[in-house]
């Protein structure tokens, strides 16, 4: 009796992953991540329980952990969703997500649907399920919103980053005890110019502004910069023995306070997101330049009442809207075709769309053995190849490709947010 009763679960367990539904063994926790959605959606902020992705509300807070961001909250409830097989068509308008590859099964993960805007995409049996379990996006919109509130009147109020602050001070040594009480001791904000891009045709035709771009894949400017000071961080700038020290104070950070020697201005164009979150990827920085501020009758409380509207202001790139969900022209009800079997499959990338391949036509002679291909191997001649086992030139000529690759991609694109 028994291995009929194997082959049951064996069954309904790729059934289950085939749609993409919550994975079979995380079940036995669906209930209690469900009631704990439901009570931080309804109960206060102040009485909300804590637990590492709700709301938090105890005085020992782990500072260890950055601000909570939308995303961070869609991707810890929704870890246990398989990625989602659609395809890209040629025509945006049957596209809910930009830059889908065109007759292309696609991969994407269920938090990424879900933040753009695009949960009509989601398969039928999973829109159901998330659901019914309260993990659906308006539950994990609430769920976002209850936990920022909680922690700005919690973990990042001025109370507790006073406190914070003070520890962390008390354990330097005595000269840097004797700097912050010098009468000349400030302040220093770092301010960024930011700037609204478009990335994509597609994306220029969702703002209703026509006209080709004149780079395929090029980020194209959209209105004027515009100045906001560090939401997440700033400087101390003591003066002694003729010069100025520098302590960098950041939320995101596990320290919250650190002695350096750089710069603070070079320092602050190295750690832009301990400084103001991650960018989010409808913005392009420009020009850094840094805002003195006087210490005020104490300098610790100072700088814990910025830091404290610095994450309220933080808000903003916390929820981190996606280019799909700020076009005016939104395309949310449209649902992705699913995959076709006779289609090459690929994963959605978090960052710009690749520059386009080379014409067909260009003929060039084949390299030597021993050097690197000019092409990374393509995932049809990968299939037909993977009954051998590679040789060691082909493993070093598939790294160097990688490495190419990675500097190309670095080169052309930036850290982007969700």
């Amino acid at each position: 009796m028994l291995i009929p009763v194997l082959s049951l679960n064996w069954i309904t367990n790729a059934l289950t992953l085939s749609q993409g539904l919550p994975l079979p063994h995380m079940k036995a926790r669906e209930p209690d991540m469900a009631t704990e959605l439901r009570r931080v959606a309804l109960a206060p902020a102040a009485t909300a329980s804590p637990s590492p992705s709700a709301v938090v509300t105890s005085t020992e807070f782990d500072w260890s952990r950055a601000p909570s961001t939308r995303q961070q909250v869609f991707a810890e409830r929704l870890t246990d969703v398989r990625p989602v097989c659609v395809r890209g068509s040629r025509n945006d308008a049957e596209n809910c997500l930009l830059d889908l590859p065109p007759d292309t099964n696609v991969e994407v993960s269920a938090s990424r649907l879900m933040l753009a805007g695009c949960e009509a995409s989601l398969p039928a049996p999973v829109r159901t399920v998330l659901s019914r379990q309260g993990r659906d996006t308006r539950a994990l919109e609430q769920a976002f919103s209850e936990t920022f509130a909680a922690e700005s009147q919690g973990k990042f109020s001025v109370a507790s980053i006073e406190e914070r602050l003070t520890q962390q001070l008390r354990q330097m040594s005595p000269d840097v005890q004797r700097m912050l009480r010098h009468p000349e001791t400030y302040i220093e904000v770092p301010q960024l110019a930011f700037l609204r891009v478009l990335s994509s045709e597609q994306e220029a035709r969702r703002h209703h502004i026509e006209g080709p771009f004149p780079q395929a894949h090029g980020r194209h400017s959209v209105g004027a910069p515009e100045v906001r000071d560090a939401m997440l961080g700033a400087y101390i700038r003591p003066p002694a023995g003729g010069r100025r020290h520098s302590l960098f104070v950041s939320l995101a950070t596990p320290s919250t306070v650190q002695r350096i020697l750089q710069d603070t201005l070079t320092h602050a164009g190295q750690h832009v997101n301990q400084l103001f979150g991650e960018v989010p990827e409808a913005y392009m920085t420009a020009r850094m330049q840094m805002r003195a501020v006087g210490p005020g009758t104490d300098i610790v409380r100072t700088l814990a009442e910025l830091l404290h509207e610095g994450h309220q202001r933080f808000g903003e790139f916390a929820r981190g809207e996606t280019r799909e969900a700020l076009a005016p022209e939104s395309h949310r009800h449209v649902q992705q075709p699913p995959c076709r079997p006779d289609l090459p499959t690929q994963t959605f990338p978090a960052t710009q769309p690749p520059p386009p391949a080379q014409p067909a036509s260009r003929t060039e002679a084949p390299p030597p053995a021993s050097a690197a291909p000019a092409q990374a191997p393509s995932p049809s001649s990968s299939r037909v190849r993977r009954d051998r086992k590679p040789s060691v030139a082909e493993m070093q000529a598939a790294l160097d490709a990688l490495e190419r690759l990675t500097r190309e991609y670095s080169s052309q694109s930036r850290p982007r947010y969700g």
